[in-house]
């Protein structure tokens, strides 16, 4: 083998390197690219999840919550109605009571 027909091989060697450098470094933008967008797609994807599990959340905490205001309600006006009725029999004895002074300061 001469020096020229092996320095042939070795470009035609350096030329094939660089042609699949090139090739690789295509394939790995390529792989970049899409890895990329498939992290964009799934973080897309679990956004909508947990935005999804938040409604959930937030609707079941609703739920619980306007129950339990509604049962405080109630014992509230259950409540004020115990008050009422005792606040109208103290009202028949404050009158009575009144009407007992009063007649005794006449009286007297």
């Amino acid at each position: 083998m001469d020096k020229v027909e092996t320095l042939q091989k070795i470009k035609h060697a350096e030329s094939q390197i660089k042609a699949m450098r090139e090739a690789a470094e295509r394939e790995r933008e390529t792989a970049l690219r899409d890895a990329r967008r498939q992290a964009l797609e799934l973080l897309d994807q679990f956004r909508e999840q947990a935005e999804a599990r938040y409604r959930e959340i937030v609707t079941a905490a609703e739920t619980v919550v306007s129950a339990e205001r509604e049962r405080m309600l109630e014992a509230a006006r259950e409540e004020a109605a115990r008050m009422i009725a005792r606040g109208k029999a103290n009202v028949d004895k404050a009158v009575d009571l009144v009407l007992a002074k009063f007649r005794g300061a006449i009286r007297a």
